[in-house]
């Protein structure tokens, strides 16, 4: 099977394709259903406006966003322990002990999870995204974001600093295992593996009933207007989204099949 999905009617197909942002060169190549969708498509919907994240002002824009007011730091939000502790993992990755002093808890732990992958190898570069984003503007394809980076990055500012605190060290307990998780991640979703790939992401410890909830299932009761807009149009579109919005109990594809509407997984050589 293939990790995309499909939506259609009478005079229009909608695409589900679960992404991987992060991939390595050993990931490569990305599985053919997603350049047989990709060549289907009129319209690109990806989670964020590609062309805001393309933008040079965009990095500094992400960090001022990520960041404690003027003057605060994170010692003042975690306890002793919990500041050695990421001082430690920053030190052993070469980086400062420091670095973290002036971002806000919640884009501590969303730092965590990207540099695991970068140490790993994966690169937003050859992620899913960036390939198909940079081929729609050759191609003259249009798209467009479900979502803004400003509401992305507040998703965790519901939570309490203890709460945060507690999944910044889950997270920091699991490193240990991230390079198994990784591979297991790759390769269920390269196969198309939906089940499998639900529950090795049930399975991690910081993905805590109340973080999924935040993280996954409120994005993705969000997404289904979106997706049904795009069905009532003439046109075929894909939404390339993380593949952890596809799959589970909770995911797009269920809340879709709930609503009455037919939606079947591409098998590995089918459209």
């Amino acid at each position: 099977m293939a990790p995309v999905w499909k939506v259609s009617d009478a005079d229009s197909t909608v695409y589900l394709a679960g992404s991987v942002h992060l991939l390595r060169e050993k990931d490569l190549p990305i599985p053919p259903a997603f350049d047989r969708v990709y060549a289907e498509a009129e319209e690109i919907v990806f989670e964020i406006d590609m062309a805001t994240m393309m933008r040079p002002e965009t990095g500094a824009e992400i960090r001022k966003l990520g960041s404690l007011p003027e003057g605060g730091t994170l010692s003042d939000r975690f306890g002793e322990e919990t500041i050695k502790r990421l001082g430690d993992y920053l030190k052993d990755r070469g980086m400062r002990e420091d670095f973290f002093d002036s971002y806000a808890p919640g884009m501590v732990f969303l730092l965590l999870s990207s540099f695991e992958a970068k140490r790993l190898g994966a690169k937003p570069e050859l992620g899913l995204e960036s390939t198909y984003y940079e081929r729609s503007v050759k191609d003259g394809i249009p798209s467009r974001g479900l979502e803004t980076i400003a509401f992305q990055l507040s998703r965790l500012n519901g939570f309490e600093n203890a709460k945060v605190e507690e999944l910044i060290n889950a997270a920091l307990d699991e490193t240990a295992d991230s390079g198994k998780t990784l591979e297991e991640i790759t390769a269920a979703w390269k196969a198309g593996k939906a089940d499998e790939l639900a529950e090795i992401i049930g399975e991690e410890d910081t993905f805590s009933p109340e973080l999924r909830e935040v993280l996954l299932i409120e994005r993705n009761r969000n997404w289904i207007p979106e997706i049904e807009k795009a069905l009532a149009t003439e046109r075929d579109v894909m939404f390339l989204v993380g593949a952890a919005h596809l799959v589970g109990e909770e995911s797009v594809v269920a809340l879709l099949r709930r609503k009455g509407l037919e939606v079947t997984q591409l098998a590995a050589s089918d459209r």
